[in-house]
């Protein structure tokens, strides 16, 4: 009998028997994700410092592989490190960023196996890889070998890596299942800043690509004497390319904060948009390709490009909320994502460099908040709070996301279209009233209640119900004798004395009043008893023939 790999359903306590396969699927489930993570992670590195031992000429072997693997491991989990008794926490990123995908894929994984549930079961998964990571760097911080003058603080590794690896345990679950439905009955505004701040992160990240890609291509010659005399050989060559393609991540956040202004600095040597001051030159071919003199006079129209990023923001909240109070917390939240990832990114990329001429690397992150936060919320504000030009005032309550007031169809054609068929409607509706009423008119009943409900023609019902018991004769001369009736002035009359007016019709979506053609003039009482008076004069004759 196989054993269902579903989430555990609610069973009755006396079966325990059957809930017993769940519960040992559960935990295989999550210690293949727990220890898998992490000796996927570990294996993927150790090509890399394979390569590297290689190329420093330390020969090819497969323990030392492993075991230079577990500094790079710890690394990558952004742990400091110390060297030969020197302070270095300036670890590439890349490394950080493959592990990241590892753990985030595997508790993906994991996640879905146990049924989905981020609220039931995310919370065992997020425990069992952010504890095993961090297990794991404890005992490798305190395995690292002497020989090799690499050593870590076992509570710095612990809760290092229990961080890193819990973020991406939670990304990867959040990618993989979504938002429980109960996260997302927030505010509009809310999703749509939260969705902005990724926006400007992904243009933040291609600015700084752009100008890392231009500031390589400029220190080309610089990069290629530096390579010429740090790596004469072909393996030396290799392997200081693949220290370079390590850090190169780092370089990209050196280049976002020049972008916006704060810029950096590489021991004495500090580069910004606006001033330089050169230090000491080096034969890394990364830090060769750092500015050596004043920066150039259109340096600072560089800031155009984070601006045009926060203008992208504004654009895109404008265009999903249409309420202004709304857009300017949805801009203020997509500002301070944005300035948190920036400053995070800050962080992790600079630290400690050996205690050397070249340290330390800083990305100041007390600068590179505000900044970002300046030109990506601030932008994005100043465009938001713009009125677009087919908003109308009238509609100016908060609707559901996806959801438009009539005032936003503001196209030509549609409106156009819509007016057509308003009017189509309207005249078939006034047809039909005018037809009903010329079928009235011309009905057997010679007076209609409905049309005529005056006090006249009620005392005129009954005087007639009163000359109905006398003979034809007396009714005839009594109608001879009778004086005159006087016509009623209909306009002259009160309301209650005529007929109600037919009513207007509305047509709200068009934003037009279509009103029918004006009334008939209604019948006056003389007419109704001339009218009464042939009809039993018609009557009596064809009773005498």
């Amino acid at each position: 009998m196989s054993r269902s790999l579903a989430p555990p359903t609610d069973l009755p306590a006396a079966d325990s028997g059957s809930a017993q396969p769940d519960s040992v699927v559960r935990l295989r489930v999550l210690c293949s994700a727990a220890t898998g993570t992490v000796l996927a992670s570990y294996t993927l590195l150790v090509p890399a410092a394979a390569a590297v031992g290689w190329t420093a000429g330390d020969g090819l072997s497969f323990d030392g592989a492993f075991a230079a693997a577990i500094p790079l491991w710890l690394a990558a989990h952004q742990i400091p490190l110390v060297l030969s008794g020197q302070p270095f926490s300036v670890l590439p990123l890349l490394p950080t960023a493959v592990l990241f995908a590892v753990v985030a894929l595997g508790a993906g994984w994991a996640l879905r196996r146990l049924g989905g549930r981020l609220r039931h079961d995310g919370g065992p998964v997020l425990v069992g890889i952010a504890g095993a990571h961090a297990a794991v760097a404890v005992l490798g911080s305190a395995l690292l070998p002497r020989a090799a003058e690499v050593a870590a603080q076992p509570w710095a590794a612990m809760v290092g890596a229990g961080l890193l690896a819990g973020s991406a345990a939670l990304t990867g679950m959040l990618r993989s299942c979504g938002l429980p439905p109960e996260w997302r009955t927030g505010p509009a505004w809310l999703r749509v800043g939260m969705r902005g701040g990724a926006l400007a992160l992904a243009g933040l990240t291609a600015v700084a690509s752009v100008l890392l890609v231009v500031g390589l291509v400029t220190a080309a010659p610089r990069m290629v004497t530096a390579y010429r005399a740090l790596a004469p050989t072909f393996g030396d060559g290799l392997g200081v390319t693949l220290l370079g393609l390590a850090y190169l991540p780092n370089a990209a956040v050196g280049a976002l904060s020049w972008a916006v202004g704060a810029g950096f600095s590489v021991g004495t040597a500090t580069m910004s948009p606006f001033d330089a001051r050169p230090g000491v030159p080096s034969s890394f071919p990364l830090l060769a390709a750092l500015p050596t003199g004043v920066p150039p006079v259109w340096a600072p129209a560089v800031l155009a490009l984070p601006v045009i990023v926060g203008l992208l923001v504004g654009l895109s909240v404008r265009r999903a909320l249409p309420v202004p109070a709304d857009r300017i917390r949805a801009t203020v939240v997509a500002g301070l994502v944005a300035a948190s990832g920036a400053t995070l990114l800050a962080l992790l990329a600079g630290g400690r460099l050996a205690a050397g001429p070249y340290d330390p690397v800083r990305f100041p992150p007390e600068l590179v908040a505000p900044a970002t936060l300046l030109w990506i919320g601030g932008v994005a504000a100043v465009v938001a709070i713009l009125r677009r030009p087919d908003e109308n005032p009238e509609y100016a309550e908060v609707v559901d996301e996806g959801v438009r007031p009539p005032a936003e169809e503001s196209a030509e054609s549609a409106a156009e279209h819509a007016e057509d068929e308003v009017e189509a409607e309207v005249e078939a509706e006034v047809e039909d009233e005018v037809e009903a009423e010329e079928e009235a008119d011309e009905s057997a009943e010679p007076v209609d209640d409905d049309e005529v409900d005056t006090p006249a023609v009620d005392d005129l019902d009954d005087e007639d119900d009163d000359t109905d018991d006398t003979d034809d004769t007396d009714d005839t001369d009594a109608e001879r004798d009778a004086p005159p009736v006087e016509a009623v002035d209909v306009d002259a009359a009160p309301a209650a004395a005529v007929a109600p007016p037919r009513r207007k019709v509305f047509r709200r979506r068009a934003g037009r009043v279509a009103e029918p053609p004006a009334p008939k003039r209604p019948r006056t009482v003389a007419d109704l008893v001339a009218e009464r008076a042939a009809a039993e004069r018609a009557a009596r004759e064809d009773d005498a023939r």
